[in-house]
């Protein structure tokens, strides 16, 4: 774990800030500076910033659902890739999820390409499971949706029923 890194809600003044990690994290799909904006103002309650001093070092911009509130999605998860493996991402995550399960939320779900070892490894770990809806395609570990993004763009798509962990219940 860093020390000195705090996580907090995203504020609508972070969101050029977090394009520009954005574009530092591949594999991660880099959106226009709009859905950072829209995250940023109209989901800062579910949305979270990593910051060491007055550097954003990492972020998680997620929603519950408008037509089930009992699902919350996981958009994007990013951490600079210097400080990978430190436990930013769990933090963020850890903060989501308490977040998310204190507004009513049972399942959190999310996207990733099958190709991204870490991310599904770090999900997996965080207990996640695959969910396989459609006509699936075996990635490794995780079954993923044909085409879920369009032609020959595949997804793993992963979720998480709140059987909560322990440290999810702090």
């Amino acid at each position: 774990m860093v020390i000195g890194v705090m996580v907090r809600n995203a504020r609508e003044e972070d969101f050029l800030a977090i394009a520009e990690l954005a574009h530092e994290c591949p594999p991660m799909v880099t959106e226009r500076n709009s859905i950072y904006h829209i995250f940023t103002r109209f989901f800062s309650t579910t949305s979270f910033i990593a910051e060491d001093g007055d550097e954003i070092v990492g972020f998680l911009l997620g929603f519950i659902s408008q037509d089930n509130p009992s699902e919350a999605y996981i958009h994007l998860l990013c951490v600079s890739p210097s400080l990978r493996g430190t436990g930013i991402a769990g933090r963020l995550l850890e903060r989501f999820a308490g977040t998310v399960k204190g507004m009513g939320a049972r399942e959190i779900y999310l996207i990733t390409k099958p190709s991204n070892d870490r991310a599904i490894r770090f999900y997996l770990k965080n207990g996640f499971k695959p969910v396989e809806k459609g006509k699936t395609v075996e990635y490794g570990p995780v079954m993923a949706v044909a085409d879920y993004n369009g032609p020959g763009e595949d997804y793993g798509c992963l979720s998480k029923i709140h059987t909560w962990r322990k440290n999810f219940l702090r």
